[in-house]
């Protein structure tokens, strides 16, 4: 039963480095995106501006890439921190399509923006809610 029990916590920890990692990838591009094609983004006058690209991405790719470190250095505040940046994510994209993007475009991304927002609730619910690190066994020496 032990066996099992670690075998589903490692399981659960490589499948929330890959995680991070799929998510601190998807943000850099975004990043390296807005940088790389600054100019011509410019030049098709699309909302929201590239700066915006570039943040946003750079703050996703930092935020999951301090997740991926905390992760494997097994932090104890890793599982609280992962389903915070989980859950801002989650607000910023209903901001992001609401507020920020074209009014025009809203119901034509409802579709994906509902199963990105249901993939992060699943992430929580399944993943990040169930990591744990092991103890570190202390030894407790006594002066006498």
């Amino acid at each position: 039963m032990s066996n099992l029990h670690t075998r589903r916590e490692r399981r659960i920890n490589w499948i929330t480095a890959l995680i991070s990692i799929i998510i601190a990838i998807i943000g850099w591009m975004r990043f390296q995106q807005a940088l790389r094609h600054w100019y011509y983004l410019i030049d098709l006058g699309l909302w929201p501006p590239p700066i915006y690209q570039a943040v946003s991405g750079g703050l996703i790719g930092t935020a999951h890439s301090l997740g991926l470190l905390f992760h494997i250095t097994r932090r104890s505040f890793t599982p609280a921190y992962l389903r915070l940046i989980n859950a801002l994510i989650f607000i910023w994209l209903w901001i992001d399509r609401i507020f920020i993007g074209l009014r025009d475009y809203f119901a034509l991304l409802l579709a994906g923006t509902v199963f990105l927002s249901l993939c992060l609730v699943m992430i929580d619910l399944l993943i990040y809610r169930h990591i744990r690190y092991p103890q570190k066994e202390t030894s407790h020496v006594t002066e006498d």
